[in-house]
């Protein structure tokens, strides 16, 4: 099956490691390219025309195109235009895609779509799974982390994770957070029952893994149990990887304000590309068998 892909383009350094990052998954997956770019309506730099900054958008999406036309022709990539809210925009065309991948730059502004708080408020709304690149990726690592959590919401990210792991022929670490929850002391008193609590997680752990070598059993797969906060310790586990996935609780308000704290923090400190997957994930394919019923 044929992916489909919208890469976020805007011309600045972070657009350029998400097209490479998508480029490189163009090696080995079949895949269809749309480099997407989104003019603001209504802004405008210095109070001048709020169509001043299209050419400079259009020429970006040009740019990238030619690149891939020139230096991947085994790529046949499209430039779309896109006009109005970036978030609502890329939220948009996510409903069609498999794959939405952003670049990011967390450490100074970027003047274009991809700046700010777009790629968490991006990954909490977007249809598809959502990649966040951080600029000046380069391939590597010799794994893929993926975080397990306790809510119910993991079989999406997990297959996602052994997916990628299969592919790319490295071994997928599980990684399992967990802490006293801070009313524990009130209800039990003086005595935290630590066995009792370290069981439960070491069991939500063990679940996945079983999934896992179930589902697939060509995964070289092992698990890691961390005392402590869950984003520092997906991090952490993260720095060798070459991609970690992370799971978040699906669209909504609350979603739209806080993504999921774990997600949001690992996404304000990737140590390398993430992957959000959405709790219900359809693919593009089965969203246009869909929509022709």
């Amino acid at each position: 099956m044929v992916e489909r892909v919208i890469v976020a383009v805007d011309g600045g350094p972070a657009s350029r490691a998400a097209l490479d990052w998508a480029l490189a998954r163009a090696e080995d997956v079949p895949l269809s390219l749309e480099l997407t770019t989104v003019v603001e309506l209504g802004w405008s730099p210095v109070g001048g025309p709020e169509d001043d900054f299209q050419p400079v958008y259009e020429r970006a999406l040009a740019e990238a195109t030619r690149f891939v036309a020139q230096n991947v022709p085994a790529v046949k990539a499209t430039g779309v235009v896109r006009r109005g809210v970036p978030v609502d925009e890329l939220v948009r065309a996510s409903s069609a895609a498999d794959l939405l991948v952003i670049g990011t730059n967390k450490t100074s502004a970027l003047a274009g779509a991809v700046h700010g708080t777009l790629p968490l408020r991006l990954a909490a709304h977007a249809h598809s799974a959502v990649v966040v690149v951080p600029a000046g990726w380069v391939a590597g690592g010799d794994r893929v982390v993926v975080g397990i959590e306790d809510d119910g919401t993991m079989d999406a990210p997990l297959d996602v994770a052994a997916a990628e792991a299969t592919r790319r022929a490295v071994p997928l670490e599980l990684v399992h957070a967990w802490s006293i929850p801070a009313t524990l002391g009130v209800d039990y008193g003086a005595a935290v029952p630590f066995d009792a609590l370290i069981e439960a997680h070491e069991d939500i752990l063990a679940r996945a893994l079983e999934r896992v070598r179930a589902q697939h059993p060509a995964v070289d797969a092992s698990a890691t149990l961390v005392q402590g906060a869950a984003a520092p310790a997906l991090v952490e586990a993260a720095g060798r990887a070459a991609l970690l996935v992370v799971g978040t609780h699906g669209r909504g308000a609350v979603a739209g304000l806080i993504l999921g704290s774990v997600s949001h923090d690992v996404l304000l400190n990737m140590p390398c590309p993430v992957v959000v997957v959405p709790r219900s994930r359809p693919t593009a394919e089965s969203q246009r068998s869909g929509a022709s019923e």
